[in-house]
This record gives structure tokens, C-alpha cells and sequence, in this order.
């Protein structure tokens, strides 16, 4: 049994940097896919959905920027749209628009890539 045990340990020892040579030897990973954004968003009775960066409901389209754009890329977020790979960056530019648009199509309403009070209030509804 102890000649088993001490074998076993021996033969694990000679394949423990094989593996290791292997591993090194291995294709370089490719670039991992970007993580999921994760947002916190709470329900308010007086605001409906909000993220912690915008209360306004301020009219806002591509090339904005600030804090109201960041709410509604939260906002976006939480509700499944992807805003792009910067994911919330307060830009508003083309995958913020792309998100709006897919908002508004699944919403029934029109399409058109600017959140005015209409959006918002679905947004945040």
C-alpha cells in the first residue's frame, strides 16, 4: 500500500509540469467579451425608475453628454438595451441612439432615437 502511495505521489510529481508545459504551450486567449454593465436603479412613487444620475426628464439626443445622459443609458441598461461597449459614459452618440430606438420600436413608440417627455416616461415607468 505504501509502495502505491509513493508511486502514485511520483507519477503525479513527472506529469504535474507536463501539464504546465502544456498550458504554456496553449493558443493565447482572444480578448475576453466585455462583462455585463450592471446598474442600480430603484422605484419611486414620485419619479417612477431612477438611477442616481438624472431626475430631470429633459429633452435629449445624440451628442448630448452629462448626467441626463447617463440616467437614460442606466435606464436603458436596466431594462435589457445595450448602449454599446462604454456602457454608461454619459455620450450620447451611436449605440445610445441604436438602444433608444430599439426602446421605442418594442414600446410602440415612435422611433426616432430623441427621448423627450414621452420616452422618459416610459423610461421610467
Amino acid at each position: 500500500m505504501r509502495l502505491s502511495l509513493l508511486a502514485s505521489a511520483v507519477l503525479a510529481a513527472a506529469l504535474l509540469p507536463v501539464g504546465s508545459a502544456s498550458a504554456a504551450l496553449a493558443t493565447p486567449a482572444t480578448a475576453q467579451a466585455p462583462t455585463a454593465v450592471t446598474v442600480n436603479c430603484r422605484s419611486s412613487v414620485d419619479t417612477g425608475l431612477y438611477c442616481g444620475y438624472d431626475l430631470s426628464n429633459a429633452y435629449t439626443d445624440r451628442g448630448d453628454s452629462g448626467a441626463k445622459v447617463k440616467e437614460l443609458q442606466a435606464l436603458l441598461i436596466y431594462r435589457g438595451y445595450s448602449v454599446g461597449s462604454t456602457g454608461v459614459d454619459g455620450q450620447f452618440g451611436a449605440g445610445t441612439e441604436s438602444a433608444v430606438k430599439r426602446f421605442q420600436t418594442a414600446e410602440k413608440i415612435r422611433a426616432d432615437g430623441i427621448v423627450g417627455a414621452t420616452t422618459w416616461g416610459y423610461l421610467r415607468a
